[in-house]
């Protein structure tokens, strides 16, 4: 599925590619025409002008005159008997002068002066490639967007399915664990952990539904540095297994207007991406900023940080460099910012590690 994009990508841009270069051909065919029949009615007009000099002023048709008129146009002129000549064109023209003479304007094989250091010439072939560049854009963007409107609809069939499939179960273990009664403490936290991660199974069906079929979040005022808090503690047992350390940093509370579930799955996904980032254990640290009306949320983990190709697309939807991801993750998050007015950013430290960026807006305290 990841290798669909580059395809298109590649095809595209080699089609698109062949059209420029054919394109620029044609212009420039067409340039060198016009260039010629703008040449030709020079040619033509300062011919007919000099005959018309001639014939005025009633010139001697001798040799002489027409080697000085020559110099003087930088063409070959030459006098000859009336109707001697026919059937002349392109270089050649032949002008009546009177009953007994013909005038013969004779210049040199038109070369073309077209080059890019020419202002004309350059801002034509510019305007071409910008034109051509806008159109291409348009084109890939929507041929984009049907790929992935297709993509989005065969997901929400395999989506509705599964919640079908997972919800029915999924209920009936939330109703055991609520009715079953601890023996002690430690069946109490069991309890709770089930309670608490049916929840969390409920949400990534939720999230897989959002995705397929995506609907306005329900805003309300929450403190999202508390949420973080909450997803944080869900994924303890995860985070401690992988040995890895949380570490926060937060400023608190952080109100936000924002969907509570959809705002912790958006945070469960960057806290789960920053623990399987490193193996061998490691710090997460989630810190935050205050920017004028924004929240700045810093999710920093010490993995290997994203690559090239992940700066870029890290947030397109099937776009994954992990062994056996799917490549939803970091764009449900990014499309969960986005309906909250927000934005996401991918970074690497400078210092070795990933780096994520969710901006918010802030609500006064």
């Amino acid at each position: 599925m990841p290798s669909s994009p580059v395809k298109f990508r590649l095809s595209f841009g080699l089609g698109f590619l062949a059209f420029v270069v054919a394109g620029s051909l044609l212009l420039l065919a067409w340039l060198r025409q016009r260039e010629l029949e703008e040449s030709n009615r020079l040619f033509h007009a300062l011919a007919h002008a000099d005959a018309d000099f001639v014939r005025r002023l009633n010139l001697p048709r001798s040799e002489k005159l027409a080697r000085d008129l020559e110099q003087l146009l930088g063409m070959r002129i030459e006098f000859r008997p009336a109707g001697q000549v026919s059937g002349m064109g392109g270089d050649n023209l032949a002008i009546r002068l009177d009953e007994k003479h013909d005038m013969i304007f004779t210049r040199a094989p038109v070369v073309s002066s077209l080059s890019l250091r020419d202002p004309a010439t350059r801002n034509a072939f510019i305007a071409f490639w910008l034109v051509s560049a806008l159109v291409g854009w348009l084109l890939a963007r929507e041929r984009l967007k049907r790929a992935q409107s297709e993509r989005l609809a065969m997901l929400g069939r395999v989506a509705t399915s599964l919640a079908h499939d997972i919800k029915n179960p999924l209920a009936s273990i939330q109703l055991h664990a609520q009715l079953m009664t601890p023996r002690d403490a430690e069946d109490a936290r069991s309890l709770s952990l089930i309670e608490s991660e049916s929840i969390v199974i409920a949400g990534l069906v939720n999230q897989w539904l959002h995705l397929a079929n995506p609907l306005p979040p329900k805003l309300v005022r929450l403190d999202a540095a508390q949420a973080v808090r909450d997803v944080a503690l869900n994924l303890q047992a995860q985070a401690q297994h992988s040995g890895v350390e949380v570490v926060f940093a937060l400023e608190e509370p952080l109100w936000v207007q924002g969907d509570a579930q959809r705002l912790s799955q958006a945070f469960r996904n960057l806290l789960v991406n920053g623990i399987q980032a490193m193996p061998r254990g490691g710090i997460l640290r989630i810190s935050s900023e205050r920017r004028g009306n924004e929240v700045l949320l810093r999710f920093a983990d010490a993995g290997q940080g994203f690559s090239e190709p992940a700066l870029q697309r890290g947030t397109e939807l099937f776009f994954t460099e992990k062994e056996g991801g799917m490549g939803v993750g970091l764009n449900i998050v990014a499309t969960i910012v986005a309906a909250h007015g927000g934005r996401l950013e991918l970074q690497n430290d400078p210092k070795g590690g990933a780096v994520v960026l969710v901006t918010l807006v802030s609500l006064s305290a």
